[in-house]
């Protein structure tokens, strides 16, 4: 496939995965005051492990998610967001929230508000492109909304909070990163970007401005660079729904010390993976500590 055809669909696959959130001059910012007016459903235990379905706001969206937690009182926890891939929803990365309260810490999974939404008749391309942009800003501030319940959970200790993405959901956690200073540890899984440079270059001339301007305040690649805490990429060789340039790409913008790890598995990873994943994060978040 030609290169330029190649970026062109990853740009539009950037596009179908994110309205909006935040102001003009920053799309990811919010009002952290506003309530978060949490709703609680159904509730479950089993195996030492409670989910209960919970619901929160973010700006004008409804924000669904499961949270589940240790059936023990305790100390103060470590707490993770677990964020899905493109399609994907709350209940995607449910067990592994689950393997991971079993050690001792909280953990919220979450649909993007995204999944949801669908474009309003009549769009031209331009207001196309731009409400596409506003969702993808509407999920990373749901993203942070996560966390603020995290944080207000009595249980939780505010000092120890993670965040966990897969493929589309890994774009977001790799945004989040490096614009909220709470984040202590974040994995990326199967997350791949180009430079918005391609992306422009790859669009018509008469929408590469609009690009530009809608693409750089939610580029992972920028904001990936300036995350805080530790990080961890889960890559594999055998990826073939990312290309192998796009998950270097990522692996590059990082920190310098993040800790990158390659498996012989397809985009999905692998079971070594999702140990490696339980361990790494057990040890960043001291979770299980007296």
């Amino acid at each position: 496939m030609h290169r330029a055809a190649l970026v062109l669909g990853v740009f539009t696959a950037l596009l179908a995965s994110g309205c909006g959130g935040g102001s003009a001059d920053d799309p990811l910012s919010y009002e952290a005051d506003e309530p978060l007016a949490v709703e609680r459903g159904a509730r479950t235990a089993r195996d030492g492990v409670v989910v209960q379905a919970v619901s929160y706001a973010s700006g004008d969206d409804r924000v669904d998610g499961y949270l589940v937690s240790p059936s023990a009182d305790g100390e103060r926890l470590p707490a993770v967001v677990f964020l899905h891939g493109a399609g994907g929803d709350r209940g995607e990365q449910l067990e592994s929230a689950r393997a991971l309260a079993r050690r001792g810490a909280i953990a919220l999974t979450v649909t993007a508000p995204s999944r949801g939404k669908t474009a309003p008749a009549g769009l031209t391309t331009e207001e196309l492109v731009r409400w596409q942009g506003g969702t993808v800003a509407a999920d990373l501030v749901a993203v942070r909304r996560g966390l603020d319940l995290l944080a207000a959970d009595d249980r939780v200790d505010a000092d120890r909070l993670g965040v966990v993405g897969w493929s589309m959901g890994g774009r977001l956690a790799a945004i989040v990163a490096g614009v909220d200073e709470r984040v202590r540890a974040t994995v990326l899984m199967s997350v791949g970007a180009a430079a918005v440079d391609e992306y422009v270059g790859a669009a018509p001339p008469e929408l590469q401005d609009v690009v530009r301007e809608v693409l750089e305040p939610i580029d992972p690649l920028t904001h990936v660079a300036h995350a805080r805490g530790a990080m961890l990429v889960q890559a594999g060789r055998r990826d073939e729904v990312v290309p192998q340039e796009a998950l270097h790409t990522v692996i590059a913008a990082a920190p310098a010390d993040t800790k990158v790890i390659w498996y012989a598995a397809d985009h999905g990873l692998d079971e070594r993976a999702g140990r490696e994943r339980l361990d790494w994060l057990a040890r960043e978040l001291d979770v299980g500590r007296a």
